[in-house]
């Protein structure tokens, strides 16, 4: 039996080290094309050659279907994007309550943020109230909290207006 779960144990470490690296591999290969995209142009600056070669490797822009996990949309009144990287740090922090996340936490949820940028995020938004830190977990900060409370009594004044005037015209 302790053979069993020995072997349990290495599989289950074997896949989260393989999607490491699958994510890893998808990160390093979008940097890839950035930098073949900049030689390129740098090339056709300095060297003058033409910069009508056809791009196979850059990948072709479409827009992403909405999903359960990546909301699709556009940037809104009140801040960045559902599914920047900013975006969705503050969606996880607020997710998760009182409770907070740790920074591996944040780290593996966001995989396709690197690690200093995710730094920076969590220190600038320690440093404007947008989050708090206590100890090793960040937790949305009060003026995340206090807006997302406004959104929904802003949301619940909007249902009461709509209700008010139904009942306005119903009685007309």
């Amino acid at each position: 039996m302790a053979n069993d779960d020995t072997l349990a144990k290495a599989l289950a470490n074997v896949r989260q080290q393989r999607a490491t690296l699958e994510a890893d591999f998808e990160r390093v290969g979008a940097e890839l094309t950035k930098l073949r995209l900049a030689e390129r142009s740098l090339a056709s600056i300095v060297e003058g050659t033409p910069l009508d070669e056809p791009a196979d490797d850059l990948p072709t822009r479409r827009r992403a279907p909405a999903a359960e996990d990546r909301p699709r949309g556009s940037r809104g009144p009140r801040g960045p994007r559902a599914n920047s990287a900013k975006g969705r740090l503050k969606a996880l922090l607020e997710e998760a309550g009182s409770e907070g996340l740790t920074h591996t936490e944040l780290s593996e949820r966001l995989t396709d943020v690197a690690a200093n940028t995710l730094n920076t995020y969590l220190s600038v938004m320690a440093n404007s109230g947008e989050l708090e830190r206590h100890g090793d977990k960040y937790r949305a900060g009060a003026q995340a909290v206090s807006a997302a409370a406004e959104g929904a009594v802003e949301d619940d004044r909007n249902e009461d207006d709509q209700e008010d005037s139904e009942r306005a015209e119903a009685a007309e």
